[in-house]
């Protein structure tokens, strides 16, 4: 959905009229989980600059002003002049004048600059870089990969929403049908044609579906703030579909869905992106022993400069190099640790492969059953109302009970609900196993150098809502006709 469209939407009324498409990409850019993913990148691309920084010379500048309370001094004595002696003609005094050498002045200020470059690492700075890189990836794909699920989650929303509208309708056209057909009774009761069980069955009969009509009236409730709560939409917002639901044909054979999970799911991506993490942090292990050079120029104004009391500076430069030659066999025990880790995520990034495979088997096979299931409700449902229609034609010419045309009517209503379920059962198996070809079925734990294995789906996120969506062959309510 455009921005424009969006705002369009959010100042008509505070009414929304979206089909499924729209709901998923409005999800998408408001949901709360998404956007609270999306952050993650933010802090990958964060870790990614600060790896690059140790490329750059690291450049400081300092300055201090130090008052010295006391000025520690030392006394000398140093000759004046020499004066004739009076009783010694010939020979001189010596006359010397007595003065204190300070060690430093009361008011010191330096100003410093200082610039610092690695110039040699043993692989650890461009291994980092790199792993930030990968991290990065790692990272993107999981946003990806939650991003699917959240899509899988607002579809399931939405059919829960026309579920619940379709049994609302259903449950309203059996109240009335019943209706008509109470009246019919108390009509031929009236002419004495009925009999006062049959009367009463029909009043009873009626006055059942008002309890399921409410309770099918609060589950469509209920599924509307579920979807509410997947577009982060307000809860007095309305909301309109746009869309119905309908069999959508899912065409292709098992195998070339595996081969194409296996080489398109973003959660296998991002494992291999954390493999790829995982290599450089053993390089950079491995090289914690190494020896390292540094170059660093450094600038200094000060005053007092030496013994004077005046502004003036200086700079060095330093070449330097730094070597761990012993560190007790940490580095040693760090690159075993990393090394083991790495043949771990291997053997689950192998373990992985085969649960996605097993995953899809599970969804796809989930799917054909469901498949014929719908048929065979589609086809039941015709059956129900063609009993139905005779039934009732059959009443009406005197041949049958009102109870058959109550048990007909009963059968029917329940084959239209039965379809619509399968028909939304359908729709949530095609939906989980779009899904599962991009994405497992849980969010990815984030761009971290372990990984946490996904096995088959049980279910999928976002289930049915309460009362929106009742098990196959089941009404709102609870309670049969």
């Amino acid at each position: 959905m455009s921005a424009f469209l969006l705002l369009y939407l959010l100042g008509a009324g505070n009414l929304y009229e979206l089909a499924l498409e729209d709901a998923v990409n409005m999800a998408l850019e408001r949901n709360l989980q998404v956007l609270a993913t999306e952050e993650s990148h933010n802090s990958a691309y964060g870790s990614l600059l600060q790896a690059r920084s140790g490329f750059f010379p690291q450049v400081s500048l300092s300055s201090s002003y130090t008052y010295l309370s006391t000025i520690q001094k030392m006394e000398t004595y140093h000759l004046v002049r020499l004066e004739p002696d009076p009783q010694n003609p010939g020979s001189f005094i010596p006359v010397f004048e007595k003065s204190e050498m300070p060690f430093g002045y009361k008011n010191n200020y330096a100003f410093g600059l200082t610039v610092q470059q690695l110039l040699f690492s043993w692989g650890r700075l461009i291994n980092n870089y790199k792993l930030a890189k990968h991290n990065l990836r790692s990272t993107d794909y999981d946003i990806e990969a939650k991003k699917e699920v959240i899509k899988e989650g607002v579809k399931e929303a939405y059919y829960n929403c026309l579920l619940a509208r379709r049994y609302l309708d259903v449950l309203r056209e059996t109240r009335k049908d019943l209706e008509e057909h109470y009246n019919s009774v108390k009509k031929r009761y009236e002419e004495g044609l009925a009999s006062d069980f049959e009367l009463l069955r029909a009043e009873v009969q009626l006055r059942n579906v008002e309890p399921q009509i409410k309770a099918a009236e609060t589950g469509l409730k209920t599924a509307y703030d579920a979807l509410k709560l997947q577009l982060n939409l307000p809860f007095d917002a309305q909301i309109r579909l746009k869309d119905t639901l309908e069999y959508r044909s899912f065409n292709a054979d098992l195998d070339s869905l595996i081969s194409l999970a296996l080489s398109e799911r973003l959660d296998l991506k991002s494992t291999d992106e954390k493999l790829e993490v995982l290599k450089k942090t053993v390089a950079i292990a491995r090289a914690g022993n190494k020896p390292s050079i540094f170059a660093q120029w450094a600038y200094q104004y000060q005053r007092p400069f030496g013994f004077e009391d005046k502004w003036k500076g200086m700079w060095t430069f330093t070449v330097g190099l730094q070597f761990p030659f012993f560190d007790g066999f940490k580095t040693y025990g760090q690159v075993k640790s990393m090394e083991a880790q790495l043949r771990q995520v291997k053997y689950m990034r192998e373990l992985q492969n085969k649960a996605i495979a097993l995953e899809i088997r599970s969804l796809y096979r989930d799917l054909e059953a469901k498949e014929e299931a719908l048929k065979s409700q589609r086809d039941n449902v015709k059956l129900a109302r063609r009993a139905f229609e005779m039934a009732e034609e059959q009443y009406r010419n005197g041949y049958v009970s009102s109870l058959d045309v109550i048990d007909a009517e009963v059968a029917y209503s329940q084959a239209r609900l039965s379809y619509i379920s399968a028909l939304h059962d359908y729709n949530v198996a095609l939906a989980r196993l779009e899904r599962a070809l991009k994405a497992g079925s849980e969010s990815p734990s984030g761009a971290s150098t372990g990984m946490e294995m996904e096995g088959p789906s049980a279910s999928a996120q976002g289930g049915s809502a309460a009362g929106a969506a009742p098990s196959h062959g089941q009404h709102p309510g609870g309670a049969g006709f």
